[in-house]
């Protein structure tokens, strides 16, 4: 498995590096939306949606929506207050989910509006990702800085939980993960978080503290993200969303943790102003 996850991973590296430092504006869109016709792919297995069809013209509905609200500059920073607003809904209901008594062990599927929250998770990811690379000057330090901080919090959290993990985080969601996991990513994703913020954005002491305080509830999103769609895989009685990676599962299973983070870290940019093109160059 460790075997597969590394091979995986060298595969996969040098096509994002190149994704995000040698493709155009064009280019790096269609990229995205081979990612989005794969994510809703899965996410439509995970759902009740089987006829072909339906499947169709669930994936081309969510492709058109993204070139719409693109299109019409509806992407913005009321859009990502709004979805990081409903992140925070969404771990409401993961609390009220793993206080559920009653809660049954088996497959229970998922419910027929279950598509929606494919919508929900990965058009706004979609955008954001795009927003960075066509309309900032310094899109790969700033997509870097944001991946550094999930795959450290990933990192992190994999290591303390292996070595320290006793309590669990969140049993009847996803037995493997504890409470000393959650609070080694929280270490990584800071050590990067400030590591960027002194040496790489040279911020304020004021702007480094708020900064700080982003980059938790940019780990403890990216921790949602996960939880969320380990609901859905419980429910639809599945261990990965796919196949596509070996050693990793599906496409959802490797994004899950970024499409929460995304819209606080995009939030972030935009209160310091760095979407601006330019700023950074």
């Amino acid at each position: 498995m460790l075997k597969q996850r590394l091979l995986t991973v060298a595969v996969l590296m040098p096509i994002f590096l190149a994704a995000l430092f040698l493709m155009d504006a064009l280019s790096f869109v269609l990229f995205l939306l081979v990612i989005l016709v794969l994510s809703l792919y899965e996410w439509a297995n995970l759902s009740t949606i089987k006829a072909s069809l339906t499947r169709v013209v669930y994936i081309a509905a969510g492709v058109v929506i993204v070139a719409a609200v693109q299109y019409f500059g509806l992407a913005g920073r009321e859009l990502f207050i709004f979805v990081f607003a409903m992140w925070l809904v969404v771990i409401v209901r993961l609390f009220r989910f793993g206080n559920q008594k009653n809660e049954q062990q088996s497959p229970s599927g998922n419910g027929t509006l279950a598509w929606l929250d494919g919508y929900f998770v990965l058009l706004p990811t979609i955008l954001g990702l795009q927003i960075l690379k066509t309309q900032d000057a310094a899109a790969p330090q700033l997509l870097l800085v944001f991946f550094f901080i999930i795959w450290s919090a990933d990192t992190g959290a994999y290591l303390a939980g292996r070595s320290l993990g006793k309590h669990k985080l969140a049993p009847r969601i996803s037995p493997g993960k504890t409470i000393e996991g959650l609070i080694g990513g929280l270490v990584g994703a800071l050590t990067i978080a400030a590591l960027v913020g002194v040496l790489v954005w040279d911020l304020s002491a004021g702007r480094l503290i708020f900064w700080l305080l982003a980059a938790v509830f940019i780990t403890l999103l990216s921790v949602a993200g996960d939880l969320f769609e380990s609901i859905y895989k419980r429910r639809a009685g599945v261990k990965d969303s796919g196949k596509l990676l070996p050693g990793h599962g599906g496409v959802l299973d490797r994004i899950d943790s970024a499409c929460a983070a995304l819209p606080p870290y995009m939030l972030v940019l935009y209160q310091f102003d760095f979407l601006a093109p330019g700023i950074l160059a």
